[in-house]
């Protein structure tokens, strides 16, 4: 039979309903000639007997083991003589369901499929050609946890598979022979599934894993009838949209298992195509053609699809027959190849524009994993996609449980995935034409989110200002502008390089255009939020953008403050923090900002200003590679690790301190003035005020001082002057303040003994008297506390030598 085009729109048609005549079809068609098209061409041909006499096998045939008829079984098969005949009514002298599957002829293929009515095709593929390489598949991987997180639904769920039996035999079903109405019945009621309702998401999420385990344990008991039962349950669950923001994840967790079946029957497949030699079984190599597999791998070959084409409804049939389209290649080279583009075809059938679009989804999915080359399916696919876009707008305002841009929304991982597929084979002036193509669309937010998802970044980045009017123009309720702001700002952000390479004139351009789209998000604080990330990313990536970064702060800061709504923003706040730390190389750049500090004091409940307070101080840590003494950065550090100390308390176990003990220690060490002894000395002094309850940070100091006064002694070479000697008395003063408050004895009695000694290096002997009297007294107290023998003699020498050093 021949496709036969239509130029009427499908909403003229109209449909009555009349009694078929087949004797009168079958006088009007005649016999049938070999068709191109047919779904399971290359396993079957039409052919007159008298043409069959006539004319020689060709030799096309002859060359491709999938296009030779698969023997005699086949030929004497009674459906085969005439396709248009119902194979139900006549009368059969044997079973359909024992010699060939009385439904194997596809219903679709015996009615007109020419392309969808429309003036002029969207896109054509005459002039693309392969721009980078197709798509790998991890792309679908990282979408694949990307819809499992965000398309979740607090809402009650019903897991059926069934269908209604009324709809199923129709009229005609009285007129069969009771053992074939009966063998009917069984497979209608294989296809049937549970009917629960109520169901949480994880309650349904667990019911449809139970499914898939069901379907492997089935399959490795050599239970396949059950298998396949099981995989057309799981298929029908996708008919049901009644959940519409939930629709995305199921259609990937069924897809998952779906596609899992059809590697078990294409390794099944290929297990029986093994050749046994003997007692050596030589398994079919992984390049092999069809005229490498044995006939009774065909055979089986063949009967799989005769059963997934006696599937009566059109959504699970598609679904099983995608699944398995790889196995095509044990019959035919690039049969693969006619499926995928009758399937696009028979897509169309249904109705649903949630379900059409996403089974589109899958079809591209199937083809990526069966053939990444072959993309002529491509084009018709986006096409009938674009084709039916007006129908989401219609269908989303129709509904009452969800807003219109929450179902628009649940529509961008099927669009982002069939323009990613296409725009791997496109050429930069195809993907200018698609662009054109789709600004000519009304409300085209979902098709630009596509665009700016799935095209090149580098495109991205050189067309951005027309991408950005577009999105401007985009103003409508329907798909979020600021949900194509973020996407925007993400595709410009996933390529350092490129999007350094912007001008500095052309950034602030665009930031421009930008911002003020975003500062009208009045009251949308959320989707203000989730933008003001993305483009904090990208004012970032320009090093000493200082400017700019206060002026964004700033603006952050004027959102958040009324209402105090920055306490809702805690974790986006987090990523903002994170960003700007892991931009700059110097930390202590940041502090020149004037809104730096007031954005952390954003970070107002206790346990989150630690963490962020911990964040800057371990990037500073981290990055820290020289000394500094800028005044701002110093007093900013001061200010971060008061926050610190202040939020130790008799809860706060010892790993805690010890962590904020080493965060600040990292910080005083790497504050130096240099020659300035009395400006650093008066910095320890502010620390010691600042950080008085933990010890270790005491301790630190006081060997700091302990060192400063060293490094006057070795400057004035022993010789200390007025001015000098003042200056050492002040440093040991300052230790022999310090040391008294720490309270571990044993840590007290080391800091005494070096203070002493230094006091002593530096002739300092008043002072050195009260160290010797404290370590005597502090000896004391730690031999009470056991402290071993050898540490003992060793303070005990100190204070056998300081009399000595005296009288020296």
């Amino acid at each position: 039979h021949y496709f036969i085009q239509s130029n009427l729109s499908m909403t003229e048609l109209k449909w009555p309903i009349t009694v078929k005549s087949y004797v009168k079809e079958k006088l009007t068609h005649g016999r049938l000639t070999k068709t191109n098209t047919h779904p399971l061409q290359g396993v079957i041909q039409y052919q007159d007997t008298q043409a069959e006499e006539e004319q020689p096998e060709s030799e096309t045939s002859r060359k491709r083991g999938g296009s030779e008829i698969l023997g005699d079984p086949l030929r004497d098969d009674p459906l085969m003589s005439d396709p248009l005949s119902d194979p139900l009514s006549d009368p059969l002298s044997s079973d359909p369901l024992s010699v060939g599957d009385p439904l194997s002829s596809n219903p679709l293929m015996s009615v007109p499929l020419g392309p969808a009515p429309r003036s002029k095709p969207l896109l054509s593929a005459s002039k693309s050609r392969r721009m980078s390489p197709p798509p790998p598949v991890d792309l679908w991987l990282e979408r694949r946890g990307n819809i499992l997180s965000k398309f979740t639904t607090s809402e009650k769920l019903t897991l059926s598979s069934g269908s209604n039996k009324q709809d199923r035999g129709g009229g005609a079903s009285s007129t069969l022979p009771e053992k074939v109405r009966d063998r009917l019945e069984q497979l209608d009621e294989m296809e049937d599934g549970p009917n629960l309702s109520n169901l949480t998401q994880a309650e349904y999420t667990r019911k449809m894993d139970e499914m898939g385990k069901c379907l492997y344990e089935a399959w490795g008991s050599e239970q396949r009838v059950k298998a396949l039962k099981l995989a057309i349950q799981l298929s029908k669950l996708l008919l049901d949209t009644s959940t519409p923001q939930f629709y995305p994840s199921k259609f990937v967790m069924i897809t998952d298992i779906l596609v899992k079946f059809g590697g078990l029957v294409y390794a099944r497949l290929k297990e029986k195509s093994a050749v046994v030699q003997g007692h050596v079984t030589i398994p079919l190599r992984s390049d092999f053609t069809p005229e490498d597999v044995p006939e009774s791998a065909k055979e089986t070959a063949s009967n799989w699809f005769y059963k997934i084409a006696s599937i009566r409804e059109l959504l699970p049939r598609l679904y099983l027959k995608l699944s398995i389209i790889k196995c095509n290649k044990f019959l035919s080279f690039d049969q693969h190849r006619t499926v995928l583009s009758q399937t696009c075809l028979e897509a169309r059938g249904i109705g649903d524009p949630l379900v059409a679009n996403y089974m589109r989804c899958y079809i591209s999915r199937m083809g990526a994993l069966t053939d990444p080359l072959f993309d002529n399916y491509l084009h018709p696919l986006l096409n009938d996609a674009l084709f039916i876009y007006p129908q989401i707008l219609v269908r989303g305002r129709k509904l009452k449980d969800i807003p219109v841009s929450g179902y628009c929304i649940t529509f961008t991982p099927a669009y982002d995935w069939l323009m990613s597929c296409l725009a791997h084979h496109l050429a930069p002036e195809d993907l200018d034409n698609l662009i054109a193509q789709v600004a000519e669309i009304k409300n085209n937010g979902i098709l630009l989110n596509a665009i700016l998802s799935s095209l090149p970044q580098q495109y991205v980045s050189d067309h951005v200002f027309g991408l950005v009017d577009q999105i401007v123009q985009c103003q409508e309720t329907a798909f979020p502008v600021f949900y194509l702001l973020k996407n925007l700002g993400e595709k410009l952000t996933s390529n350092v390089t490129s999007c350094e390479n912007m001008s500095s004139r052309d950034r602030k351009k665009l930031l421009k255009i930008v911002w003020s789209q975003l500062s009208s998000l009045e009251g949308k604080i959320d989707e203000y939020m989730e933008c003001a990330v993305t483009w904090l990313h990208f004012i970032c990536l320009e090093q000493n953008n200082t400017k700019d970064l206060d002026i964004v702060l700033d603006d952050i800061i004027k959102h958040l403050l009324p209402a105090r709504t920055f306490e809702a923003c805690y974790p986006t706040l987090d990523k903002m923090l994170a960003i700007l730390l892991s931009s700059q190389d110097d930390i202590t750049q940041l502090f020149s900002l004037s809104k730096f500090l007031p954005f952390l004091d954003l970070f107002q409940k206790e346990s989150v200003k630690v963490d962020a307070c911990k964040a800057v101080l371990a990037a500073f840590q981290k990055k820290n590679v020289s000394k500094t003494s800028s005044a701002v950065a110093v007093s900013g550090f001061i200010y971060i690790g008061k926050a610190l100390h202040n939020s130790v308390n008799a809860l706060t176990n010892e790993d805690q301190k010890r962590d904020i003990s080493d965060l600040i220690n990292s910080f005083i060490s790497s504050v130096s003035y240099d020659k300035n002894f009395e400006e650093q000395l008066g910095f320890y002094v502010e620390c010691r005020a600042a950080f008085s309850n933990l010890d270790s940070i005491l301790a630190s100091l006081v060997q700091c001082v302990c060192n400063l006064a060293i490094d006057t002694l070795n400057i004035v070479k022993g010789n200390h002057g007025k001015k000098t000697a003042s200056f050492v008395r002040g440093c040991v003063a300052f230790c022999y303040i310090t040391v008294p408050s720490i309270h571990c004895p044993f840590t007290r009695l080391d800091l005494y003994l070096l203070s002493g000694e230094v006091a002593l290096m530096n002739a300092s002997l008043v002072q050195c008297t009260c160290y010797v009297h404290f370590t005597v007294v502090v000896l004391v107290t730690c031999i009470s506390l056991y402290i071993s023998l050898v540490q003992c003699t060793y303070y005990v020498s100190f204070t056998v030598r300081f009399p000595c050093a005296m009288y020296v």
